[in-house]
Parts: C-alpha cells; structure tokens; sequence
C-alpha cells in the first residue's frame, strides 16, 4: 500500500473507531491517492453505485422475507437477482480501471437500512417503497449523466444498464399504484 493511501486510509479511520472506517470514504481518498484509468467524476460513479447497488441487494433481502405482499416479495427477489449481476459487472469494470470500489455499504446507506430494518411490520411495505424509490430515482439520474463520460467503458456501461434501472423504478412505481 503507498504512504497516500495508508495516510487516506489513517485519516478516514481518526474519526471512527479504526474497525469501522466508512467504505466509500475509504474508497474515494484510495482513488484520489494512486493513479486511475478514469476521470474524477467516472470513478466516483463506479464507488456510488457499488454502494447503491449493495443497498439495493440488502433491501432486496428484507423485502423478500418480510413483504406483505407478493409483489413486494417478488420485487425484493428481483432486486437480489439483479444487483447481484450489476455489482459483480461494476467491481469487474472497477478491476478494469484501478478504481478501489467498497465492500460493505457506507454508513449513510447502513442507517437508512436500519431504519427499514427497524420498520414494524405494518409499515414495512410503505417504507421499503419510499425508500427503493428514492435508490432507484437518484440512479437512474446517475445513469443517465454517466453515458456521457469520455471514459469510454464506464458510459457504455451506463448505457448498457440504464433500461434496466429504469425498469426497477417502473416496478416500484406500479406496485406504490396498487399499495
């Protein structure tokens, strides 16, 4: 590891207990400290949306185990599916590039998971909807400007996926018609 990247890696973790540094805070001063096949914005589309797609798979998780409804539970089942497929693309473009991506969901996305987690069961659905919503809103926006990155394989990347984002978006939206 080079001194910038153990000093990045030290000064995320002065904050935090030293077991717990922020992943994608972590990630982000790694790649500002070596050298990346990308520009500034691509690389940090790659590390936000490996968090977003891990967030999306543990939300896919809880939904599949404790939706009241079968859509809510075929959608969560869904999500595991493809963001399982989707992360494994973003870490292998990451690989690619040289961009140091996280592992775990930051801790932004661990509160917004606990809060759901932390949902009674009565308004579980409703919470899950709102929040996957709000996920797959924000990505389809970061999609979207990705395909116009100079960094030839993260665009193509984003073109690829986009009309699958956009499809999860239009599943939340129609099973949020008929809640």
């Amino acid at each position: 590891m080079s001194v910038l990247a153990a000093a990045a890696i030290s000064a995320c973790a002065s904050s935090k207990p030293p077991e717990e540094p922020d992943s994608v805070t972590v990630a982000k001063h790694v790649n500002d400290a070596k050298s990346v096949a990308v520009s500034e914005p691509a690389a940090k589309f790659l590390v936000e949306m490996v968090d977003a797609r891990l967030m999306d798979f543990e939300e896919g998780q809880l939904a599949a185990r404790r939706g009241s409804t079968e859509a809510i539970r075929d959608y969560g089942r869904l999500m595991m599916r493809d963001q399982t497929r989707l992360l494994s693309r973003l870490e292998l473009l990451a690989l690619e590039v040289q961009v140091t991506v996280p592992a775990v969901i930051s801790d932004d996305k661990r509160d917004g998971l606990n809060d759901l987690i932390d949902s009674d069961s009565e308004h579980f659905d409703q919470n899950f909807i709102s929040s996957i919503r709000i996920d797959h809103k924000r990505d389809v926006g970061e999609f979207k400007k990705a395909t116009a990155f100079t960094d030839a394989a993260v665009a193509d990347f984003a073109r690829q996926e986009l009309p699958l984002i956009q499809s999860h978006l239009d599943g939340i939206d129609a099973i949020k018609k008929s809640h």
